[in-house]
């Protein structure tokens, strides 16, 4: 049985990419676990406990990796395999100057954009394929930032201090087109976009904002 303890969200990943099975991939109290979509049996685990059993981030796809980060262990992508009767998770890379707490991070093409706790948080462009830092930002950005990815142009980052940051994905270096101001107070809950609109919710207020082409 899984302790269904932690604060990950759920990463569903198909079948043709995940031992041949489609699962569900997600933190649980001390382990990262792969269980079948169709019956809850739990296929593989992967020791992931913390001094706080915090893993928070939310793991994302991208083509037969599963790429995730464990408190204070870096950013790190797995490849399932099947050597045997079991399902095995074998590590490709490791990332330790991309290490994340709460914000989970986006992937765009084969580059992954997220926040790192470190330097009192920092952006940076990961290459999905090998995880090598395609750049990173200046330090103290913020506690946390929501990310979303907006298509194959533009990354927006929103700091817990409601700054939301403009980024082109085409750039091999951090260069923000835009930066706005978007509250007086804190901006700790994730944005919805809806069309060409963007809700931001702070701590006394929801606002909407558009969307320019």
């Amino acid at each position: 049985m899984v302790e269904p303890y932690g604060w990950s969200g759920l990463c569903f990943a198909d079948n043709r990419h995940a031992g041949g099975r489609a699962q569900i991939v997600t933190f649980v109290q001390k382990d990262l676990v792969g269980v079948d979509f169709a019956s809850g049996k739990l296929l593989w685990k992967l020791p992931s406990k913390t001094r706080y059993d915090e893993n928070i981030n939310t793991v994302v796809a991208y083509k037969d990796l599963l790429i995730f980060s464990r408190e204070e262990q870096g950013l790190a992508a797995i490849r399932l395999t099947r050597p045997g009767a079991e399902i095995v998770p074998q590590q490709v890379w490791v990332n330790k100057d991309a290490e994340l707490y709460m914000s989970t991070p986006v992937l765009q093409g084969n580059t992954v954009y997220g926040m790192t706790a470190r330097q009192k948080g920092q952006f940076f462009a990961v290459d999905a394929e090998t995880g090598k830092t395609v750049w990173q930002s200046p330090g103290r950005m913020g506690e946390n930032a929501a990310i979303l990815n907006l298509g194959d142009k533009v990354i927006l980052f929103l700091t817990n201090e409601a700054k939301l940051i403009v980024q082109a994905v085409d750039g091999k270096t951090y260069s923000p087109v835009a930066e706005y101001t978007v509250a007086s107070s804190p901006t700790w809950a994730h944005p919805l976009v809806l069309g060409r609109r963007i809700l931001i919710k702070d701590e006394n207020s929801l606002t909407s904002w558009a969307i320019a082409p």
